[in-house]
């Protein structure tokens, strides 16, 4: 066990309700010593599954909070670089899309059994969202974005040149199903019309190494606002109405001992009023929440080291699921009274 988790139980957050109410995180699995390091996590929509996939290619499910495993397989032709870079999860829980920066093609699994249920040869994926009513995969790779019916494992539409050539790293759609964004590489931020995939708006962000890293990404329930995570820890917030950077919140890429590491990718979750986010803490050490028009950051959950390296979020299940060089966690966590979050994924 990688050190004692602690977890802010006494956290006031302001201006959720009159009443100053607490977020409290309870850690209720936790798995370690695993044969191969975790790269990559999901949890299901109603946080009764954990899929963690690792750099030698391995998918594996496990039930919550038991960690008893479900199922468990490999990825990727053989012969192929089998790394896994990014999980995600159908909205209704049934499928499971599987990326990878170096593989040759994008998977789809059956979440109940782990059954493969397409293969789609898009190469050099970066990240991948569904939509949140309609079964539809958009997946970013290399300086396109591939619309996928997943119903017939089949590409229905590219947009190969998305961000003027620049590098597609991250996408989400919001909540009610009609923005898609996507941020490339050099800090350009796209939200696009859903279905038509007109633009909607274009924001570059600040031109730094930051900028040029995105690797999550989030929107509020109507698209109008936009948070970035970058390799650095760094949160920019955009005002996608007005086209501008709104806040950034900074943090720590290195934890003490550690070299440069931050990477908390599918980190970011707005809450639906939109006002409250929750992201990486200092170090990525866990989670905070960020209340964006105060600019104020409040801890929710912090280990002691060393860092964590991949997270998802389960809602509105309140669960948490973070990995570490060696394994990963689980916890459950209680929103500000009068708030409910949702999620973009």
């Amino acid at each position: 066990m990688m050190g004692a988790i602690v977890a802010a139980i006494a956290l006031l957050l302001f201006g959720c309700s009159e009443s100053r109410s607490p977020v409290t995180g309870v850690k209720v699995l936790e798995v370690s010593e695993l044969p191969a390091t975790p790269n990559a996590v999901a949890l299901s929509p109603d946080g009764r599954l954990v899929v963690v996939g690792d750099l030698d290619g391995d998918l594996t499910a496990r039930s919550v909070p038991t960690g008893t495993e479900r199922w468990k397989v490999r990825v990727h032709p053989p012969g192929a670089t089998r790394r896994i870079d990014g999980l995600v999860f159908s909205p209704d829980g049934s499928l499971l899309a599987s990326t990878g920066q170096d593989a040759p093609a994008v998977e789809v699994w059956r979440a109940a059994n782990g059954r493969r249920a397409g293969v789609l040869k898009i190469a050099q994926s970066r990240a991948a969202a569904f939509h949140p009513k309609d079964r539809t995969l958009v997946v970013a790779a290399a300086t396109a974005i591939h619309v996928v019916d997943v119903k017939q494992a089949e590409i229905t539409r590219t947009l190969a040149n998305a961000h003027r050539g620049q590098r597609v790293d991250a996408v989400a759609f919001s909540s009610d199903g009609r923005v898609l964004a996507t941020a490339s590489d050099r800090g350009l931020l796209k939200l696009w019309n859903w279905p038509a995939l007109t633009v909607r708006a274009s924001v570059s962000m600040a031109s730094s190494l930051e900028a040029m890293a995105p690797v999550s990404l989030a929107l509020t329930r109507d698209g109008a606002r936009v948070a970035v995570n970058g390799t650095l820890g760094q949160v920019q917030v955009v005002d996608a109405v007005k086209g501008r950077e709104e806040r950034t919140f900074t943090n720590a890429p290195e934890a003490p001992g550690d070299a440069m590491h931050g990477e908390l990718r599918q980190s970011l979750v707005f809450t639906a009023d939109g006002d409250w986010l929750l992201a990486p803490d200092a170090h990525d050490r866990g989670l905070r929440m960020l209340h964006v028009p105060r600019g104020t950051a409040h801890t929710v959950i912090r280990s002691d080291g060393p860092f964590y390296k991949a997270v998802a979020i389960a809602l509105p299940a309140s669960l948490a699921a973070l990995t570490r060089p060696n394994g990963f966690e689980v916890w459950r966590f209680t929103p500000p009274a009068g708030t409910a979050i949702t999620s973009s994924r």
